[in-house]
């Protein structure tokens, strides 16, 4: 499995430089019989393109205009890998969030084969690349009263991981993002900012691969606490079953597991004194204790408040 070197960005200006790199290479276009009826023209007709010759600025740019009021925003997965590694390291579906008139635009949404998902919004594919688009309002955690919506900033305290709590206004290239998000994309450090979220389990096998791939150098208190919590719940086996289903590939070594397991959540004990013991453990038990420090020992990740 080949890793992307990390190349943190440091600003919003880097970060920028490296979404614009992105979709200025997905600008070639592949003509096919195919056609897509927008019927946006004035008097009736319509205008008809070719399926494939849209690349997914274009279709950025046609949500954007389609809009009666209101934005399209990238949002999580996108900006986060763009963020760490640059367009190299890009291996996610791209999530849009339209703040506007939902309604109008999902008619031109269906001319695009878009399919209605469970949480509510649409999935399509533009080109090669899969795209999940839904309204800002309807976004999870605010839907089940987690988090309350009050303005598209809102979406900053529905991720789970800090790492996702940025969005990009594509009309202006704006950024909205949680405090210190730069700082903790340039230390590499892994937090915790809303534990509920509809697929627990997908989750933790996202978080335990961030920490074996070694994206992440620093892991805060809160997040150590959420991982041991998780895999008190999911045994070993369905974490590997479900990193086979979701990337084709599994990575996450049981000691790995282990090691979060043994941690004590409970109020009974310091949870950085539990974090330290259960590594004093697994370096016992382990004849690899090489392997252990390099993938959650103290010399190569810092535990921090």
């Amino acid at each position: 499995m080949q890793i992307p070197n990390l190349n943190p960005v440091d600003s919003e200006v880097n970060l920028r430089g490296r979404v614009d790199r992105l979709f200025r290479e997905t600008s070639r276009v592949h003509p096919v019989e195919r056609q897509v009826n927008l019927g946006l023209a004035p008097a009736g007709s319509s205008i008809c393109i070719e399926q494939d010759t849209i690349t997914l600025p274009w279709f950025l740019d046609f949500v954007t205009d389609a809009l009666p009021s209101g934005d399209v925003y990238l949002f999580g997965g996108v900006l986060r890998d763009l963020a760490l590694s640059g367009k190299k390291g890009f291996n996610s579906d791209v999530d849009l969030v339209v703040e506007g008139d939902w309604d109008h635009l999902v008619a031109y949404l269906r001319k695009f084969g878009a399919e209605l998902n469970k949480f509510g919004g649409y999935r399509l594919a533009i080109g090669e690349w899969p795209v999940d688009i839904w309204h800002a309002e309807s976004t999870w955690a605010i839907r089940h009263g987690l988090v309350k919506y009050q303005g598209i900033s809102s979406l900053t305290a529905t991720t789970v991981l800090n790492w996702d709590a940025i969005l990009m206004n594509w009309r202006t290239k704006s950024f909205i993002f949680r405090h210190g998000y730069f700082e903790d994309i340039g230390m590499r450090r892994l937090d915790i900012v809303l534990e509920e979220n509809p697929n627990p389990l997908g989750m933790l096998v996202r978080v335990l691969r961030h920490l074996y791939l070694k994206d992440a150098m620093q892991i805060t208190i809160r997040a150590v606490r959420y991982i041991a919590k998780q895999t008190k719940i999911y045994s070993y086996k369905q974490l590997k079953d479900a990193e086979l289903k979701s990337y084709k590939n599994s990575i996450i070594e049981h000691k790995i597991y282990n090691f979060f397991h043994l941690i004590d959540v409970s109020d009974r004990m310091d949870i950085r004194t539990c974090y330290e013991m259960t590594g004093n453990i697994l370096e016992k038990e382990l004849e690899n204790k090489k392997s252990i420090n390099i993938c959650v020992g103290e010399s190569n990740m810092r535990m921090f408040e």
